[in-house]
């Protein structure tokens, strides 16, 4: 921690691992990027060693979000950059299209881990649909390979579909434990998102339920997830999947990207011609 005449100890219970290698800060915002006059956004702010490096940037603001007040003598003082808004509080429970106007553009961020895949959610459902375009994020490296694993696998997630559905996602570098403090007991990743189309698309309930149905119980089919979903639909699935050309024991984690969208498709369509 920069601050050393402040004395913390980190709260491991609330993810906090505080990195402390200038090189990997470094490697960061340089994959980041972020250009001068941009809207940027923080969560997990920590102790401000990556906030410092993202108003060095010179944004037009920064808005970093952080739960734990004990951090504020290493925060508050960043407060004399105008540009700089500090947000306290649990960033699951924030309205956040609300609370960040105008919306960032990017979002740079050591996250806390037990939260990486309801935030992400979150920013789908919320930033995304306004103006949230790229994501340059540490996560531990299990959530990371979820995230970017881009073929049939038992990599695959509700949550990394949606994310490639919507544009690109990359794995860009592995950083270790000995790169924070405390150490955690995993190896973390930097990650790329960049949201390019379907903007709108966590917002589809269809689309969600379809996905938390299909991967409801992973050791199941494909069918006999969907089986009872389809059939209050009308929808008779061994005729669905043969017309899909799908077999019939074939695994949610096993469908590419172009079978999801003809197997919404296809779906949205018995439905309508039912209505």
């Amino acid at each position: 921690m920069e601050a050393k005449s402040v004395s913390f100890r980190a709260n491991t219970d609330i993810g906090q691992n505080f990195l402390v290698d200038a090189a990997v800060l470094d490697r960061i915002i340089a994959a980041a990027d972020p250009q001068p006059g941009e809207i940027l956004l923080e969560i997990g702010a920590g102790n401000g060693v990556l906030t410092k490096r993202l108003l060095s940037r010179s944004p037009a603001r920064l808005y970093a979000v952080e739960m734990d007040r004990r951090l504020a003598p290493f925060l508050h003082p960043l407060e004399k950059n105008p540009s700089f808004v500090l947000l306290w509080g649990d960033v699951l429970g924030m309205h956040l299209a609300e609370q960040l106007q105008p919306c960032p553009g990017r979002l740079v961020a050591n996250l806390p881990y037990h939260i990486t895949t309801p935030l992400l959610w979150k920013l789908l459902e919320e930033l995304v649909p306004v103006g949230l375009r790229k994501m340059t994020l540490m996560v531990q490296k299990e959530a990371a390979n979820r995230l970017a694993w881009g073929r049939p696998g038992k990599s695959r997630s509700p949550l990394g579909i949606t994310l490639q559905k919507m544009g690109r996602v990359e794995c860009l570098f592995d950083v270790p434990p000995s790169a924070f403090r405390p150490a955690p007991k995993v190896n973390s990743t930097v990650v790329s998102i960049l949201v390019q189309h379907r903007f709108d698309l966590a917002l589809d309930a269809h689309w969600r339920e379809l996905l938390q149905r299909a991967f409801d119980q992973r050791r199941k089919t494909l069918l006999n997830n969907l089986k009872n979903w389809l059939s209050i639909r009308g929808i008779d699935g061994e005729s669905l999947l043969k017309e899909l050309a799908l077999n019939e024991k074939v695994r949610a984690e096993e469908l590419s990207l172009e079978d999801w969208d003809r197997l919404r498709e296809t779906i949205a369509e018995k439905e309508k011609g039912r209505s």
